[in-house]
């Protein structure tokens, strides 16, 4: 029997924090300190209020009455709206750069969190050696590729992909199947995901043919930057048959469902480390995304530590979506 584990195709678009903006600290001389640009500020507003309450007094007169009944509440305080001013005049100074990439939340299997709004996503994997080979060392690669559309916060986020499963080396060049994943992301970081893995194959059997699953992932805030060392911690976990099943139960033609998960840690901004059971393995790996203004995420993972197969292998793998 020979096995080839499939990357999964969206590892580099599932960010430990979805929506993150980082702005770029802007520093202030000691000739410009905060009280000087403020009183500085306030002095043009009162140049303002003064030239437009000059112009309108003429034309208010009366009207101004009535206009003022049309309100119960009491009158603004100008200090106040002085201070939001000066606040939103400060923040309009500072460089606002999202930061696009971000690290995986899993090295295999799938997590709640999904592409949508129109995605394309493509990812690419190699491992030295496959699991039961017939030869020593024999090393192949897959390829996955698929688009999303939806939007998972308002309604459900659906992705469509096929992943060739082989590059030859274990199997016929470019046997694999279609794939398909719904998904919700809900408040509070959590989201859940349905997919069905090789619902339509081409070629000789791969692994993951016919691979039912249903997955949830939650992230915790564990410290309140995202810059902090392990400022987030992500959990997988997840049911499914077909891949994810144990090797007897493979072994056996034991179509049941059966247990798997993830745990990630946001080590730096950049770098998550990451601990699976795949429901038939163990594997711990390291998964990187270095450009903050491409969405590029690289992954690397030794598979295989629980015995299953003949050896540990490590595998490589990159992802990228647009």
């Amino acid at each position: 029997m020979r096995i080839l584990t499939s990357i999964s195709c969206t590892v580099a678009l599932f960010p430990l924090l979805s929506s993150t903006v980082q702005a770029n600290n802007t520093e202030i001389t000691p000739e410009e300190s905060i009280s000087v640009q403020k009183a500085e500020f306030l002095q043009q507003q009162q140049w303002k209020t003064t030239a437009e309450s000059l112009d309108n007094t003429v034309a208010q007169g009366e009207d101004s009455v009535a206009d003022n009944s049309w309100s119960d509440s009491d009158s603004v305080n100008q200090q106040e709206v002085e201070e939001v001013l000066f606040q939103l005049q400060g923040i309009s100074q500072y460089n606002f750069v999202p930061s696009r990439g971000s690290p995986s939340l899993t090295i295999a299997n799938p997590s709640g969190f999904g592409s949508d709004g129109g995605q394309f996503f493509t990812g690419f994997s190699y491992q030295t050696d496959t699991r039961f080979g017939d030869d020593e060392n024999q090393d192949d690669g897959t390829l996955g590729l698929g688009f999303a559309f939806g939007n998972s916060r308002k309604a459900v986020g659906v992705e469509f992909s096929y992943t060739m499963a082989s590059f030859g080396g274990s199997r016929d060049f470019g046997s694999g199947g279609f794939n398909t994943k719904v998904h919700r992301q809900f408040p509070g970081n959590w989201a859940v995901a349905a997919g069905w893995n090789g619902f339509l194959n081409i070629g000789g059997d791969n692994d993951f043919q016919d691979s039912l699953y249903l997955t949830s992932t939650k992230v915790f805030r564990t410290r309140e930057k995202l810059n902090s060392a392990f400022s987030r911690m992500a959990v997988t976990v997840g049911v499914g048959n077909g891949q994810f099943r144990t090797e007897s139960a493979i072994e056996d033609d034991n179509e049941g469902f059966n247990v798997f998960g993830s745990l990630a840690f946001r080590v730096a901004r950049p770098v998550s480390g990451i601990v699976e059971w795949t429901g038939q393995d163990l594997a711990v790996g390291a998964s990187v995304s270095p450009l903050r203004r491409i969405p590029v995420t690289f992954n690397v993972s030794v598979r295989d530590l629980a015995g299953a197969g003949d050896e540990p292998r490590v595998v490589f793998g990159v992802g990228t979506g647009f």
